[in-house]
């Protein structure tokens, strides 16, 4: 690709248009000063909110009218930031931006607890008027919150403490990427280079062995050396979950975390127990893994080695773009051609330039198209990367334009459904049409250790945190020790006797940033397999289903994600889609090892 560019190198046509957030800055300044008026509209509302359905009605809309221009305004000045992260401008603007979003939240959070404090009939009253018709399901819902809401002065205090609440959080991001340092390794070149948490992902994935052991062994010996800091930063953050949990009226963190998207713990702990009822399939992988690298024991350090040789084929952004439109043209017209306008209207930043924030995203507001951010290197993995991303976008687009405001946003249970479900028939359309071996067993690795990564790993970390939070619930204490011995155990046995686990890997928690959003990443365990099943049956042309998946994909967050789920014939609380999804990776297991022995 060529010696990185500097912002102003880039060419334009290679960069995304953000003019439908603001044609100029004159534009994003008006706002600003709207938003800020808005504010004080807001300020001004509070004694008479809840006086008649008129009063009623003008404060609910001013907020939202509020959230929604604060929204454009905080979205557009992140991606601004994300394209150089070194701008002056793009920090000043952003930090800007975040102080009055602060604001913002403390003078609506009166709102939510007045609603709860009022006569309940009252408000069911006021919601019989047609002018509320589009905040319905809105504060419907959060009458649900009744019996776990705060007075409005004890919620107003809780909201001042909004950044308060997120130091623990960045406290253990400055240790983990600013203030840690893990020393020097040698790499498959013979170089000695200070090792990293973003060149450790290479490292580990070393054709070398000992390459692969002295990262691992020398980025552990470095969160070990802070173990008792993040683990003071971590047990912080499962003590505000438990007082919250306690002081709002909650069973536990769990019940807690779950309430919003009205699903039951039971789900969560059967995942748990699907996932570990199936561990053979991911020790039958570990013994495919031995078996190819040839070794007598495989180690912790040994799993993410390549089964076969990286290619080095790369593709130019023009033949990934004609590759996604192939892959997904399975998904109809109407979809097709949203596509073409994603890469023709430049809803997409394509290359790295200096400054630019690293990895992908798709991120946009109601009153803009969504946006991706790539760092395209010509791979195959970057091309199922933009397949992915535009899952998320086209989610984004069909929810926003199927809905009101109040109801477009879809919630995080289903966020990573339609950007995997892509991904998966991407990968499924490569394999199909390739009639390179090697290519394909590269896809086939991809896709076997996505299944060991989102479905296995993400559901171990999952009960982690439940363990965690459970024991301090029981008046426990959480020390280093007993943090880490229990991920030690759960290592133990997510891996099997035929993997040897190195005592290391006690402190591969500690470098986790995911465990600072409780509860959060069994939904990526959840997400894969239910793109699983919905992919499957889109390949396999099922009557009607293509239909009923775009159907799904315009509900945006108008009902509760098990309910829209229901749209798509799955339903998650038989755990079933669990077991065909790992179903499905052992076939690829077969396939990986017929391709394999081929001659």
């Amino acid at each position: 690709m060529g010696a990185i560019k500097s912002r102003k190198e880039v060419k334009q046509e290679d960069t995304w248009d953000l003019s439908d957030f603001y044609p100029n800055e004159e534009a994003y300044e008006k706002d600003l000063k709207e938003i800020k008026q808005q504010i004080q509209k807001i300020k001004e509302m509070k004694e008479k909110f809840l006086e008649n359905v008129d009063t009623f009605l003008a404060c609910l809309t001013c907020s939202t009218e509020l959230d929604r221009k604060l929204g454009k305004a905080y979205i557009y000045a992140s991606l601004k930031f994300d394209e150089d992260q070194g701008n002056a401008k793009s920090q000043e603007r952003k930090g800007k931006i975040e102080l009055l979003q602060n604001e913002a939240v403390q003078e609506t959070a009166f709102i939510r607890p007045s609603i709860l404090e009022a006569d309940e009939k009252t408000i069911r009253t006021y919601l019989k008027d047609e002018r509320l018709q589009d905040y319905r399901h809105t504060i419907l819902d959060l009458l649900r919150y009744k019996d776990h809401t705060l007075s409005s002065q004890e919620e107003k205090l809780l909201a001042s403490f909004h950044n308060v609440f997120k130091s623990n959080d960045r406290t253990a991001s400055y240790v983990r990427n600013v203030d840690l340092t893990f020393g020097k390794v040698t790499n498959e070149e013979g170089e000695e280079i200070e090792l990293t948490n973003s060149n450790y992902a290479k490292l580990i994935t070393s054709n070398s062995r000992k390459v692969r052991k002295d990262a691992f062994e020398t980025l552990y010996k470095g969160y070990a050396s802070m173990k008792n800091t993040l683990s003071s930063t971590y047990e912080a953050t499962i003590e505000q979950d438990v007082v919250s949990a306690k002081v709002r009226g909650y069973k536990d963190s769990l019940s807690m975390y779950l309430y919003e998207d009205k699903i039951d713990c039971s789900l969560y702990e059967n995942l748990i127990q699907k996932v570990k009822g199936k561990l053979s399939s991911l020790f039958r992988y570990f013994f495919l893994k031995k078996e190819i690298l040839g070794v007598d024991q495989i180690h912790l350090y040994d799993l993410y080695a390549p089964l076969v040789e990286e290619s080095t084929k790369t593709y130019t952004f023009q033949e990934a773009q004609e590759m996604v439109l192939s892959a997904l043209s399975i998904l109809g017209d109407d979809y097709q051609t949203l596509l073409k306008r994603a890469f023709k209207e430049r809803w997409i930043d394509k290359y790295p330039n200096k400054g630019k924030r690293g990895g992908a995203y798709s991120w946009g507001c109601y009153d803009s198209n969504p946006h991706v951010l790539l760092n395209f290197d010509g791979t195959m993995e970057s091309i199922s990367t933009i397949a992915h991303e535009l899952g998320h976008s086209l989610h984004s687009y069909y929810s926003i334009h199927n809905n009101c405001y109040q109801d477009h946003n879809y919630v995080i249970f289903l966020a990573e459904i339609a950007s995997t479900v892509n991904e998966m028939l991407f990968y499924n359309y490569f394999l199909k049409h390739s009639k390179d071996r090697k290519e394909k067993l590269l896809v086939l690795n991809e896709m076997l250790d996505m299944f060991k990564a989102t479905i296995y790993r993400q559901t171990m970390f999952a009960e982690f945190e439940l363990k965690a939070h459970k024991k301090r619930e029981k008046g426990d204490v959480l020390t280093q020790d007993t943090l880490s011995q229990m991920y030690y155990d759960l290592n133990r046995e997510y891996f099997g006797k035929d993997v040897v686990v190195d005592d290391e890997i006690r402190y591969e928690w500690l470098r986790i940033p995911h465990f600072y959003t409780p509860f959060y990443v069994y939904q990526y365990a959840t997400g894969l397999s239910v793109a699983c099943y919905i992919a499957k049956n889109i390949l396999e042309g099922k009557e009607g289903f293509k239909e009923k998946y775009l159907a799904f994909l315009k509900t945006g967050g108008r009902d509760y994600p098990l309910e829209l789920l229901k749209i798509v014939e799955v339903d998650m609380e038989n755990g079933t889609v669990i077991e065909d999804a790992i179903s499905y990776m052992e076939e690829l297991l077969d396939e990986f090892e017929k391709t394999y022995n081929e001659k």
